[in-house]
């Protein structure tokens, strides 16, 4: 099985000992600025609040258009216009805002760094599948929007669409565990400054 088919099939499972391994790391230390740069600790953290809000919405707001109809055709509107992988995109918003909220630069680089290491195999993976389903009407959509960075140049969106309302509670469901993982990250900043939890290491 080539590299791409390895993590297409257990990228969940490797996102999980991605998050085990920023968890062991955060439990032994705590940011750097909040004593050398006071203001840039607090900076950060808002930033990925910020981040965290405005990935969650955005998944929230992808999913809707595909709960349920994933499979049965091509969606093309709404975030799909933007461009051609909204949830990822909004994904890796949410991620790097978690990654912010611990207060610290090197936590976030290594996110992009990861997801940048993998996640262009699996989106290649997927519009290679959604080309042999939909042939030249996917071909069409891809000369018109771009693959990851979202460009409002051919926005459209429908009146009304229909939405599966099981498919979405899940979305709903999934953009929570961002906002929880965020909350995480800031309950152990506390332990660590209430001294519960002993700091290793300070990272900037």
């Amino acid at each position: 099985m080539s590299a791409t088919g390895v993590f297409v099939g257990n990228r969940i499972l490797l996102s999980r000992l991605y998050a085990a391994t920023l968890l062991a790391t955060l439990l032994v230390s705590l940011n750097g600025w909040q004593t050398a740069a006071p203001f840039v600790e607090n900076l950060l953290s808002l930033t990925g609040w910020l981040l965290i809000a405005i990935g969650v919405v955005g998944r929230i707001w992808s999913g809707s258009y595909i709960c349920g109809f994933k499979n049965s055709g091509l969606v093309t509107d709404g975030p799909y216009s933007l461009c051609r992988n909204p949830l990822y995109f909004f994904t890796f918003v949410a991620g790097l805002g978690i990654m912010l909220t611990t207060e610290t630069l090197l936590l976030p680089a290594l996110f992009a760094g990861l997801f940048w290491a993998h996640y262009p195999r699996v989106i290649r993976h997927e519009e290679e599948a959604l080309l042999r389903r939909h042939g030249r009407a996917f071909e069409t959509y891809c000369a018109r929007v771009p693959r990851f960075w979202p460009s409002f140049a051919s926005y459209s969106e429908p009146a009304t669409y229909v939405v599966s309302a099981a498919h979405f509670r899940k979305h709903l469901g999934d953009a929570l565990w961002f906002v929880i993982a965020g909350g995480i990250v800031e309950f152990i900043e506390g332990m660590h400054i209430s001294g519960y939890l002993p700091t290793i290491v300070r990272i900037f």
